[in-house]
């Protein structure tokens, strides 16, 4: 898909979660002033109901967030998110019928919760396994971006009384986590009068969507076009073509996201990686040729810089 007029990465994002953000941190002894430092936002504007964000702002929030010394901040920061009565996105996956319906709404819609995280959905055999890729560049902010997220799917497939195998998939702090959900688990049904609960809250996030710009992420749309195009990798000047742009505009673009071409790809090869090491009919020599390696030497490699660990650790049994 071509974009008309080249890439411009300018969207606002709904402000859901940022009033959950700033509670959590300050009953944490973080004070007002220092979390909204530098982000161009104001307290005041952040309780209007329909108030956008802009990525750079969320960005620099998120960044004097990681400052705060509290590794279960995300899972707090996510689980009230999840319950706040005046977010229709979470009242309308947790009211869905299934918590496979749950999960498509929650994609489809999270423009208006948590776009800086593109789920990747993959099937294997009766198993859906989730991981979770950056849509937007958030530097240095992005590990709490991505950890946020992974807790609120984690929070929803508990408030659905779903217990989800989630495992960590390396040895790093930033590592992804992967979600294993059953196709028994997915189907799993609420009561037939939550139904009506919940067409009313997709008509609302249906006319909200209205008011947000469709265009995804820059690193979101990169991702969304390698995927679709795996085994052959893109290079710079391809990805530049297809948006339109001069190569040094894309460069200057993802210099804007904290993010260069080359990182962004390890990250995607990083995450491609782990999934499939998970399938055992796979050989090293078969991963690395997916992966646009030369040979299973540098494959290896590459696993041992991103986890520590050697691809044979890493595989099932």
């Amino acid at each position: 898909m071509r974009r008309p007029g080249g890439y411009q990465d300018k969207q606002l994002l709904v402000a859901h979660g940022v009033p959950e953000l700033l509670q959590a941190a300050q009953r944490r002894g973080a004070s007002l002033h220092q979390l909204l430092a530098g982000t161009t936002l104001f307290e005041t504007d952040l309780q209007k109901p329909q108030f956008r964000i802009h990525p750079g702002a969320l960005q620099r929030l998120l960044g004097n967030l990681n400052k705060v010394p509290s590794p279960e901040l995300p899972a707090v920061i996510a689980q009230a998110i999840l319950l706040n009565p005046q977010i229709p996105v979470c009242r309308l996956i947790l009211t869905a019928p299934t918590l496979s319906k749950a999960l498509r709404y929650l994609w489809f819609y999270r423009q208006q919760l948590w776009p800086l995280c593109l789920p990747v959905l993959q099937w294997q055999g009766a198993t859906l396994r989730m991981t979770l890729l950056p849509a937007v560049g958030m530097g240095a902010a992005q590990e709490l971006a991505l950890a946020v997220c992974q807790q609120f799917v984690l929070a929803l497939c508990a408030a659905r009384q779903v217990r989800a195998g989630a495992s960590e998939n390396t040895e790093q702090s930033s590592a992804p986590l992967m979600l294993q959900l059953t196709s028994a688990q997915l189907a799993q049904r609420l009561p037939q009068e939550q139904r009506a609960e919940c067409r009313h809250w997709r008509q609302i996030c249906c006319q909200q969507a209205k008011l947000l710009p469709r265009q995804p992420g820059l690193l979101e749309w990169l991702s969304r076009q390698q995927l679709r195009r795996l085994p052959d990798w893109l290079s710079p000047d391809e990805a530049a073509a297809m948006l339109q742009l001069h190569p040094a505009a894309l460069k200057r673009l993802l210099a804007e996201q904290h993010c260069s071409f080359s990182q962004w790809q390890d990250v995607l090869r990083n995450q491609l990686a782990l999934f499939w090491l998970s399938q055992p009919e796979l050989s090293n020599r078969q991963l690395a040729a997916r992966l646009g390696y030369s040979d299973e030497h540098n494959f290896r490699r590459a696993v041992k810089r991103w986890t520590g660990l050697l691809p044979s650790a890493l595989r099932p049994g």
